[in-house]
């Protein structure tokens, strides 16, 4: 009869450390996967943080951050695609709801009126119904949001408001009044976003510290 008893309760200690180990994200499904990978790319899940490869899955909760002169992609099951610059830290969280809380993204959401994307900075949050545009957040908590196609619509954390149209870009600063939108010289921005915009990019050892120079 011990020995029943012993068999039940270990079958019952098995079965319940399984469902404690089991990600609490998994049965929704991965938000996400990596497609690309340059350099020091790193998730976490938990507490540690392990190398990133591409193909792996993300899903919601999941941080992934960049090292220095590194990058990386995410692609969604629509097609929307993220791309992370040099020393960022991007969280995935569930519904296309990102939290940028440091460096350099690229996005190029697929129009979805019923399915928005949304990127929050510690400041700001950008709406993205469908277009493609750049967002970035620094060390002087300073939010950046660049629409190169499509409409974004720009709140801050005072809930100050403004859209922000293709060829436009908007400086968010948590102690100052929301500016109105201005426009931004697209030979400057493709020269100094080459990184993020163009995959196939490997830097010089010169290019690479211009480069990482404003995320230090």
């Amino acid at each position: 009869m011990l020995k029943q008893i012993s068999l039940v309760a270990l079958t019952a200690l098995v079965l319940g450390s399984s469902v404690f180990l089991a990600p609490q994200a998994e049965s929704a499904g991965p938000s996400a996967k990596i497609t690309h990978s340059f350099g020091v790319v790193q998730a976490r899940a938990g507490a540690a943080w392990n190398k990133a490869n591409t193909n792996m899955a993300l899903y919601p909760g999941m941080t992934l951050r960049t090292g220095a002169n590194s990058r990386s992609e995410l692609r969604y099951t629509d097609g929307s695609v993220v791309r992370l610059g040099s020393r960022t830290i991007l969280r995935v969280r569930a519904a296309k709801d990102l939290r940028l809380l440091r460096g350099k993204t690229w996005i190029k959401k697929q129009h979805n009126q019923k399915d928005p994307m949304r990127v929050r900075t510690p400041i700001a949050v950008a709406s993205v119904i469908g277009t493609e545009l750049f967002v970035s957040h620094n060390d002087q908590n300073t939010s950046h949001v660049t629409t190169l196609n499509g409409i974004v619509e720009v709140t801050t954390d005072k809930g100050e408001t403004k859209k922000v149209g293709p060829g436009e870009w908007v400086e968010i600063e948590a102690d100052k009044p929301l500016e109105d939108p201005t426009k931004f010289d697209w030979n400057t921005l493709k020269k100094n976003e080459r990184f993020l915009m163009d995959l196939e990019f490997v830097p010089t050892p010169e290019e690479q510290a211009a480069l990482d120079e404003d995320w230090k």
